[in-house]
Formats: structure tokens, C-alpha cells, sequence
């Protein structure tokens, strides 16, 4: 039987490295993201173990300029939960986010006009999660001579 690489001939294109990689982030020990992929139970969908069926699957919203994405972190890279996505996107989706009502910390400290670590530094501070999310910055005017 031939290998995969001379069935598609795509083995040096950037989507078949994104499938690589994917495969290798659930299942190599030695992958430097195997503890938040793999050791977290993480896995790739049983038809996806083939390029042809993730290339036939995904290629239609690929671009080269986006990241493959699982929609709920905490579910497996399969069809109906992965998607094509910006690096903001990615950073709005990891699970390590701190949110509230839906939002993150750092979309809500762009909202409230600050810079993307308000909401953190609020936080930090001892800052209701709540208040940290929803109140406004100060604006501190000079007095006028």
C-alpha cells in the first residue's frame, strides 16, 4: 500500500502540516503541547487520521492566513467543531481565558477603552470579577488654569 504522502502529493503544503500537526499535539509525548492536547484527553476524530477525509472536510474555508481551531475547547478536533481562524480569534478561544457573561477579559478591557490587560490588572488588584468587567475607566482631566 502506498503512504499517504504519495496518494495526495501534499506532504509539503501548509495544510498537511496543520493536519501533522494537529495529530501530533494529541498523540506524541514528546510534542511540546501534548499536556494541553493529548494529556488533557484531547483526540482527533477517528476519520480524520486520514488527510483525504480532514482536506475534503476543511480545505473549503481554509486559508493560508488562519489557524485550525477547536470551536469548544474542551471537545476533540472532528468535523463539526473545528474551524478556521484568525490568531485574535485563536487568543478569544483558549481555555485558560478568564470571562464573564460570554466575554473575555481581554475583549472587555478594548470595550471599556483600556488596553487588553485591564480587566487582568483589576483583577489583580482585588477587583470584583464583576466590576472588572463592566466598569468604565476614569477619564482624569486636568484642572484649567
Amino acid at each position: 500500500m502506498l503512504s499517504n504522502q504519495f496518494r495526495h502529493r501534499m506532504s509539503k503544503t501548509r495544510i498537511y502540516k496543520c493536519w501533522s500537526n494537529m495529530k501530533s499535539r494529541c498523540y506524541n509525548v514528546r510534542d511540546i503541547c501534548y499536556l494541553i492536547y493529548g494529556g488533557r484527553g484531547i483526540i482527533v476524530a477517528a476519520e480524520w487520521h486520514d488527510f483525504k477525509t480532514f482536506y475534503n472536510d476543511m480545505y473549503q474555508t481554509y486559508s493560508a492566513d488562519l489557524t485550525l481551531d477547536r470551536i469548544d475547547n474542551n471537545k476533540d478536533y472532528q468535523k463539526n467543531n473545528c474551524r478556521w481562524a484568525t490568531p485574535k480569534e485563536q487568543g478569544s478561544n483558549r481555555s485558560t481565558n478568564i470571562t464573564f457573561k460570554g466575554e473575555t477579559a481581554t475583549q472587555a478591557g478594548e470595550r471599556l477603552g483600556g488596553s487588553r490587560t485591564l480587566v487582568h490588572t483589576r483583577l489583580n488588584q482585588g477587583m470584583s470579577k464583576e466590576r472588572a468587567f463592566t466598569q468604565c475607566i476614569e477619564i482624569h482631566k486636568k484642572p484649567q488654569r
